[in-house]
This record gives structure tokens, sequence and C-alpha cells, in this order.
């Protein structure tokens, strides 16, 4: 059986598509207000990570941010430069997600 960081590890590896959240993950905060989004700290550490595997996989934001702030939204990816091939403002199909408020449905199961 692989240990929890070689199954992460390997989960990456095998992915193509990555689903990357925006609030709590490339940006320290949530953010309901356009000046929230565009006053938001990035999280560089991530957005260089994002950047490094955008070279090799379909990297997809995936926020469930309100369609009126996907400008601002916008605006602040372009503005940090985050590579992504695509946006999404609603949930989809994906390999693997990263995200801040994720449970793996077995832990999920163990603790409840």
């Amino acid at each position: 059986m692989l240990g929890l960081f070689n199954w992460k590890k390997e989960a990456i590896k095998k992915a193509k598509v990555l689903a990357i959240d925006m609030d709590g993950t490339l940006c320290e905060e949530e953010c309901w207000t356009n000046e929230e989004v565009y006053n938001a700290k990035p999280r560089l550490d991530v957005i260089h990570k994002v950047k490094k595997l955008s070279k090799s996989k379909f990297i997809v934001i995936m926020t469930a941010r309100r369609l009126d702030l996907s400008e601002a939204t916008i605006r602040w990816l372009n503005r940090y430069e985050v590579s992504y091939h695509a946006i999404s403002f609603n949930k989809m199909p994906c390999d693997l997600l990263i995200d801040d408020k994720v449970m793996n449905v077995k832990d999920f199961l163990k603790e409840v």
C-alpha cells in the first residue's frame, strides 16, 4: 500500500485534468465582492506549482464564486500570471481537485 505522500504524488502524476480552486487555494482569503477579489493576497507557492503543472496537465480554475465576479477573477488571475486552460464557475468533471475544503470520501466515512 502506498503511503499518503506517495498516493498524492501518484494522483497528480496520473491526472490529466487538474481543477484548482480559487478561495483559500490560489488566494488566501474568500472573496465575495469585486473589491475583495482585486485585493486578494496570492499564494505564490501554489501559483508557481500550477504554472509548472500547466506544461503537462490541463488546468481548470474551478470556483464557486458568483458569475458577477468573473471579470474581476480573470483580471486577478492575469495579474498574478496564473497558468490555466479553462475557468469554470460550476462543478465539472476532472481527474483531481485541488481545494482547501475537500475531504476524501474514505476519510469522511472514518470520521462520521
